[in-house]
């Protein structure tokens, strides 16, 4: 089967080994961690919520939150011994195992989350160190079913934020800003130059942010009680393995590991018109396990690669990973000053959705590209068909699996991914080619 390997969406402003000035860098940077900040710190929310933990201990999870992600992209970025992709890659807790972590957490407690999350850490690396020999099975097929499930599935949470999450869902007080961020995006990015198209995210939301200001949608409050320097001390909760927690994890670690595979993918895809290469893609499965274990030792959750940040690269052409190592280290920054967090911490929903929207889609084109590798035949078709249609529709609606036991209906029902990725893998390896 011939393939065309020079496909890409964008002609990059700048190329992965390419060094931007800091005056530039530095705002480029800066809108990776708009895109990626509210799910990042979506989780430890979620989780101080459910387990009733008082406002420092969520105050503490988000600066662990933050300061994972600091490292696991500081790895991710570089390559030491063979972990690391040396991909522009954006790292962040994974909303993938918002239902996992959860049920774990009301069952066993947060250091339950955190044992089982170490363990699947070290799963993960061992999964990415032979990821080589397991090359084969995710053709170029799978990994386009995989991309664009990640961007089909992520577009409704772009959709839900823009409307207000659980605030006036669907008010005009919410879609105005989240409409002012989606147009200004547009306008930057077609009409802007040079600097100006690249930092079209970062001019859009502040734009927004402004208007959510002037509307009078943000307290500053938080950002004036929030202390200016704090350490996130590792090992604060007493971990403890439970069998059936291990075993949900290491389920959703093999799905990140393809939710990653996919994202490196569709980086070098769209950007550059080539395949990722072993060493890449392995190095980024790898990285990934290894940030997520040493995120459990400093109180954080499960990391993975933040698709929305690979919406942002193809969408600006930054395909720089100096960029990304900048931008860790204003997360690293914000994990040590509550304060400076705290200024983006209270940005409205709405305006992050904004942006979502056109991020998590950016990421499904990159899928379309993907399959125009892949010769598109009656078994192939077959084979796009049946997974999107499990794996979206099934994240669509989750209840229709709701004769599942709680786990499993967790894993392959509210994600979609694990129905789609494995239903992918299963009909390429049984159906014969054409």
């Amino acid at each position: 089967m011939e393939r065309n390997t020079t496909s890409k969406i964008i002609t990059p402003i700048y190329n992965i080994e390419d060094n931007p000035p800091f005056k530039k860098a530095f705002p480029l940077a800066m809108q990776h961690i708009l895109a990626m900040f509210a799910g990042n710190i979506t989780l430890p929310i979620l989780l101080t919520g459910l387990l009733g933990l008082s406002v420092a201990d969520s105050t503490f999870l988000i600066q662990s939150a933050l300061l994972a992600a600091a490292l696991a992209t500081l790895i991710q970025v570089g390559r030491l011994w063979k972990v690391g992709s040396r991909l522009p890659i954006v790292m962040g807790t994974s909303n993938a195992f918002i239902p996992t972590v959860l049920g774990i957490a009301s069952r066993y407690g947060i250091g339950a989350v955190l044992g089982t999350s170490f363990i699947g850490g070290i799963f993960e690396f061992a999964l990415g160190s032979v990821l080589p020999k397991l090359r084969k099975l995710f053709s170029d097929l799978v990994t386009a079913i995989v991309v664009l499930t990640i961007g089909l599935t992520l577009i409704p949470v772009g959709i839900r934020q823009a409307a207000g999450g659980n605030v006036n869902f669907g008010s005009a007080e919410n879609l105005i800003p989240a409409a002012i961020v989606l147009i200004s995006i547009i306008v930057f990015n077609q009409l802007g130059k040079g600097f100006i198209r690249a930092s079209s995210i970062l001019f859009g939301i502040s734009l927004g942010y402004v208007v959510a200001i002037a509307m009078g949608m943000v307290d500053f409050t938080p950002v004036a009680e929030a202390a200016w320097f704090a350490f996130p001390t590792p090992f604060k909760y007493t971990w403890s393995f439970p069998i059936s927690g291990i075993i949900a994890m290491l389920l959703m670690y093999v799905v990140t590991a393809v939710e990653t595979l996919g994202d490196a993918s569709a980086i070098t895809m769209g950007g550059a018109g080539r395949e990722a290469t072993e060493a890449e893609t392995s190095g980024a499965v790898m990285a990934d396990g290894i940030g997520s274990s040493v995120g459990a030792m400093f109180n954080a959750f499960p990391n993975t690669s933040y698709s929305q940040n690979v919406g942002v690269v193809i969408l600006t052409g930054v395909m720089s990973r100096h960029v990304v190592k900048i931008g860790a280290f204003i997360l690293l920054a914000m994990s040590l000053c509550p304060k400076l967090a705290a200024v983006l911490s209270v940005m409205p929903t709405p305006v992050l959705g904004g942006a979502g929207i056109v991020m998590f889609s950016m990421v499904a084109s990159s899928g379309f590209v993907l399959l125009q590798q892949v010769t598109l035949n009656r078994r192939n078709l077959l084979i796009i068909a049946v997974s999107l249609g499990l794996g979206v529709g099934l994240n669509w609606v989750p209840s229709a699996l709701d004769i599942l036991p709680d786990g499993l209906r967790l894993i392959f029902a509210e994600t979609g991914l694990a129905t789609a990725t494995l239903t992918a893998l299963l009909l390429d390896q049984l159906l014969p080619k054409e």
